[in-house]
């Protein structure tokens, strides 16, 4: 029997900007900063996460998408200051820029 798994109550996505100057390691994003991010916040609530590169005329060059249980969850993972300094200060790591998030209830 398969089961379909249950529709997140938030989706937050993660955008890194095409600039000339951007930096980014993927290889160190995807070993380390994605890992650290998974274990921090899955016990909080974020059920699912993927991250994409998006096609090479895309504005943003680097995308991120999450999947959490609802509003309540993020808000609290991302305010747990300890574990939010611990992923910020990781950032300088793979990239010289500032991702922008985009946090909405999954209405459909």
């Amino acid at each position: 029997m398969t089961t379909t798994p249950a529709k997140p109550g938030v989706i937050v996505t993660v955008l890194y900007k095409r600039t000339p100057n951007l930096h980014f390691n993927l290889s160190y994003y995807l070993s380390h900063h994605f890992p650290l991010a998974k274990k921090l916040w899955e016990p909080h609530g974020m059920t699912d996460g993927y991250m994409v590169v998006p096609k090479p005329d895309s504005e943003f060059a680097y995308t991120v998408t999450m999947h959490w249980k609802d509003i309540q969850a993020w808000e609290e993972a991302t305010g747990d200051q300890e574990e939010m300094a611990e992923l910020t200060g990781d950032v300088k790591n793979f990239t010289n820029e500032m991702p922008v998030f985009v946090v909405g209830n999954v209405v459909s």
